[in-house]
């Protein structure tokens, strides 16, 4: 209840954080229990990753997560992006409209802090993007973002508009836009 549960679509996160190069330091934003982070420092111990939300229930979950793992991850509380300089950002934020109706295995056992985000579902999405822009001289080289199929096109361009100068949208195993890159 305490954390969104992880769904194979999430796996593309770490696929995509797979080509960084050996050291990179990565942050995923929104980490909930980790998955994403934890996945990735499984995959690529050469990375230094770093997992935040703002969610002490989320980040014990996390940390909890990592420890049962031996997974060398550090996890704070923050609400997006933490001081530290970083490489990439991941996020699997929320990007579901408020208000949309969702099969009740989901809305009974995950937070609706982890789902819902405004009206058209993008507004802890649009936050982070502006928050990466504002990085104007450390910008991160990769920002990748899980979304909801219908919201690629909209997302591309707010990611374009940030500064990076290649953006594509990568589909899920049904063919279905899923996750904006965005790189320098």
């Amino acid at each position: 209840r305490r954390v969104l549960i992880p769904r194979p679509e999430t796996e593309l996160l770490v696929e995509v954080a797979l080509s960084l190069p050996p050291g990179a330091r990565v942050l995923d934003v929104g980490t909930g229990s980790g998955a994403v982070a934890l996945a990735l420092a499984d995959e690529r111990p050469d990375l230094s990753v770093r997992g935040v939300d703002v969610d002490p229930g989320a980040l014990a979950v996390a940390r909890a997560n990592g420890a049962r793992l031996g997974l060398e991850v550090s996890f704070a509380e923050a609400d997006l992006l933490d001081a530290e300089p970083v490489d990439a950002v991941l996020a699997n934020l929320p990007y579901v409209s408020d208000g949309a109706v969702l099969a009740p295995e989901i809305t009974r056992y995950e937070p609706a802090g982890a789902l819902f985000a405004g009206p058209d579902g993008l507004d802890a999405i649009r936050r982070l993007i502006a928050a990466v822009g504002s990085l104007e001289r450390a910008r991160p080289a990769l920002l990748a973002l899980e979304i909801g199929p219908e919201q690629a096109a909209e997302v591309a361009v707010l990611v374009g508009e940030a500064g990076f100068g290649t953006v594509e949208c990568r589909a899920d195993l049904a063919g279905m836009a899923r996750v904006v890159v965005g790189r320098s």
